[in-house]
């Protein structure tokens, strides 16, 4: 049985409007990690991050990203840069002209140098 030109148009058509906005939901599409020490400075593990844009395919780079780490031991532990199904939609979308990552890190715990005992 064969379905109608009509219905076979409509239901591609859904599929086609479908897509686009699932993807846009699904988890991360692709991640680049470095690690050093899974222990952050948080007692909570907690990571820092933000989405960075970049602008005519990565002419104009976006600002630097200052970590405010402890001062006594100014060192990150992790750092994770993430492109989402989402922000890879975008950059087809304009063809480069606009390119967003999201870029996560935590900052290593300080590192006490040993002291002295009595005089």
């Amino acid at each position: 049985m064969q379905l109608p030109a009509t219905s076979t148009k409509t239901w591609f058509l859904s599929i086609l409007a479908f897509l686009p906005a699932t993807i846009c939901f699904l988890p991360g599409c692709s991640s680049t990690k470095i690690i050093t020490e899974y222990d952050c400075a948080d007692a909570a593990n907690i990571n820092k991050d933000t989405t960075v844009w970049h602008y005519c395919w990565g002419l104009i780079q976006s600002k630097d990203i200052r970590p405010q780490c402890d001062k006594r031991y100014n060192h990150l532990n992790k750092v994770v840069v993430k492109s989402t199904p989402a922000h890879v939609l975008l950059t087809v979308i304009t063809l480069g002209i606009v390119i967003p990552q999201k870029v996560s890190w935590c900052c290593a715990p300080p590192n006490p140098q040993p002291g002295h005992l009595g005089n």
